[in-house]
């Protein structure tokens, strides 16, 4: 087929401000420590970074992020002795500045894997189950106070150095929920900053709030309330967000029409933001060197009919639901034995875990169990691809006859949207309507229930089954819904948001290197409780 082209626009800019900083718990770069011991500098990978770099590629970005490797540490120990902790970035095409930041490893691990993604993962992904958690009170506490809020402070105390570096008005940007706590904690340095926060993964129902601490619950809330706008994936998450800002925000005023919230004397905009993925980017590297050398290899494992999956290791992805799924699709139809093959192509995640490693080793033992059930000498049901090789997950996509995306929940989930950007066969999606992604991509792919096994075996049937003129159809309507609002209408959103506060905020004369307060009237709270 031939290639389709896509034109990119060019990336948004900010008014009224000069330079933009970005924070996140994992930077735009990885350092790896070579065996020589000398530093390797790669890419980090994902969308946030690809658009938050286009967005700021002609105005100065400094990004902040949290040590993860040795080799981090040891490139921001260089950084302190030859140029005030500040990294360049060794990346090509990279304009920036980066500020890595450490903490004590046993404070990293408390944060990172104790409260970020033992807890508030599985919290917000409706996956935390009370009844079962083995943490103490006294431990959990420990891990917020002594892990999570040491490492958000280093962040914040780190960002008001970038703001206090120059004299240029900055915008700042904070990423996901690593880092709750920042922004109240740099308005207290900086009560006039323009702050923005976008949280990836969904915000669930107050009542999940309320299985943890007060004065964890409490101080989540009123941390993510120092910022200006607060994004979201979902009107949904927007939406449960202000209902528990009602109920845990004491004195808070909430404007559910207008999706504001006043408190303490700061007014904060909720927004919707679904995330999408740059389809220039991702059909570039289908057709480079290595994406067609990639291609080849994958090409030689299809079969009549493919099935394709790609996940991190992860609990929430049910990927142990999608292969019980396939198997019950081998067992009720014999008719498919050697015509069908489903290739997975699965990233380690998280292995210092060990919930994961039991997840790893669960899946694997599934994976034999059905290839030996019904595999023959000249046929595999299940190829799985574990390692982190987006190139080859990327260029395989481009033949799936049925791409399954059934996470029992997800913020968005980018790989519902990447296959239809590269595929070349009219594949067809079967998708979890609990995933982000089905808002946009509901009439474009096969809904399922994620954790019904036998609907999702029946989903899978069908898509296999489809005419040709229905599989075209469906994959074009997913194709156009990723292509109509792709990354650069995703950072064009927020970037115009900020401009329109940046805007009212300058619409009085001001000095030209302050930012007048972000404070407005509360709105006549009689009219907002019957809004409410």
């Amino acid at each position: 087929m031939p290639t389709r082209k896509t034109t990119k626009a060019p990336p948004p800019q900010l008014s009224h401000a000069q330079r933009l900083i970005i924070a996140s718990n994992r930077g735009p770069v990885e350092f790896q420590l070579k065996q020589d011991k000398t530093l390797k500098a790669r890419r980090g990978a994902g969308g946030m970074v690809t658009a938050l770099i286009d967005a700021g590629n002609r105005m100065e970005v400094s990004w902040v992020a949290m040590t993860m490797t040795d080799g981090d540490r040891l490139a921001v120990k260089k950084a302190q002795e030859e140029n005030n902790g500040i990294l360049q970035s060794p990346i090509p095409g990279q304009k920036m500045q980066l500020r890595y930041v450490s903490v004590s490893k046993d404070a990293y691990r408390k944060h990172y894997e104790k409260i970020s993604n033992e807890l508030l993962w599985f919290l917000q992904h409706y996956m935390y189950d009370p009844t079962q958690d083995s943490t103490s009170a006294a431990q959990l506490q420990d891990a917020w106070e002594n892990g999570y809020k040491v490492a958000n402070q280093a962040i914040a105390d780190a960002v008001c150095t970038e703001i206090e570096s120059k004299d240029s008005v900055p915008v700042v940007m904070l990423q996901d929920y690593h880092l709750y706590l920042v922004p109240l904690m740099i308005r207290e340095r900086h009560p006039t900053i323009i702050m923005q926060q976008f949280i990836h993964i969904p915000w669930p129902d107050v009542r999940c709030w309320h299985f943890l601490p007060s004065n964890i619950a409490q101080a989540i809330y009123s941390g993510l309330v120092g910022n200006d706008i607060i994004g979201f994936q979902t009107e949904r998450d927007a939406r449960n967000f202000l209902e528990g800002a009602r109920t845990l925000l004491d004195g808070a005023v909430v404007d559910f029409e207008e999706g504001a919230i006043w408190w303490q004397g700061h007014r904060t905009q909720t927004r919707s933001y679904p995330i999408s993925i740059s389809v220039t980017e991702e059909r570039r590297v289908v057709n480079s060197a290595a994406g067609r050398r990639a291609a080849e290899e994958m090409k030689k494992l299809l079969r009549e009919y493919t099935i394709m999956r790609v996940d991190r290791v992860e609990p929430t992805k049910n990927i142990i639901r999608g292969f019980q799924a396939y198997e019950e699709v081998l067992e009720a139809h014999p008719e498919l034995h050697g015509k069908v093959t489903f290739l997975a192509f699965l990233v380690p995640s998280r292995q210092s875990l060990p919930m994961y490693r039991r997840f790893d080793g669960d899946l694997r033992a599934l994976i034999e169990e059905i290839n030996s059930k019904y595999g023959t000498d000249d046929w595999t049901p299940i190829q799985a691809f574990f390692g982190n090789d987006r190139v080859r997950a990327l260029a395989a996509m481009q033949y799936y006859d049925v791409l399954l995306v059934n996470p029992i929940i997800d913020g968005m989930n980018l790989v519902a949207k990447e296959g239809p950007a590269v595929n070349q066969t009219d594949g067809v999606i079967v998708l979890s309507r609990t995933a982000g992604a089905f808002q946009q991509l509901a009439k474009g792919s096969i809904p399922t229930s994620p954790t019904d096994v036998f609907e999702t075996s029946q989903a899978l049937y069908k898509a296999l089954t489809m005419s040709p003129e229905e599989r075209r159809q469906k994959s074009a309507l997913a194709r156009q819904a990723v292509e109509r609002s792709d990354l650069t209408v995703w950072m064009a959103r927020q970037i115009s948001d900020v401009n329109e506060l940046l805007e009212r905020v300058f619409s009085n004369t001001t000095p030209p290197n302050s930012v007048p307060s972000n404070s407005e009237p509360l709105p006549d709270t009689s009219i907002v409780a019957n809004m409410a």
